[in-house]
């Protein structure tokens, strides 16, 4: 399932969909939050993958590269629809990476 949000966002990203690939880019960085480190839609930490990047984008033992991707995913689009996350595709891939049981992060 990461993959196939991962590939959403990768298109939707290619076809100018920024918004879309956001979204899909979020998805796929929270799925991987929940299935390799335990966080995630669940009371204990987050209930959203939304809220489980902004606690990882707030987590001070995490690597700044890492809280920066979250951040960057889960801040909201300004008055202009302009976005921090001008590549959500790497930021999500920078979060899977460091999710995955042999990171180098």
């Amino acid at each position: 399932m990461i993959h196939d949000e991962l590939q959403v966002a990768r298109e939707a990203q290619a076809k100018g969909q920024i918004g879309r690939s956001r979204a899909a880019a979020r998805r796929a960085a929270g799925m991987a939050l929940q299935e390799k480190l335990g966080i995630g839609p669940r009371e204990a930490y987050a209930t959203s993958f939304v809220e489980a990047l902004k606690r990882l984008a707030n987590d001070a033992a995490r690597p700044e590269a890492v809280r920066h991707a979250a951040l960057r995913l889960c801040t909201r689009v300004d008055a202009e629809y302009q976005s921090p996350s001008v590549d959500p595709v790497a930021d999500a891939e920078l979060i899977i990476a460091y999710c995955s049981p042999n990171r180098i992060i």
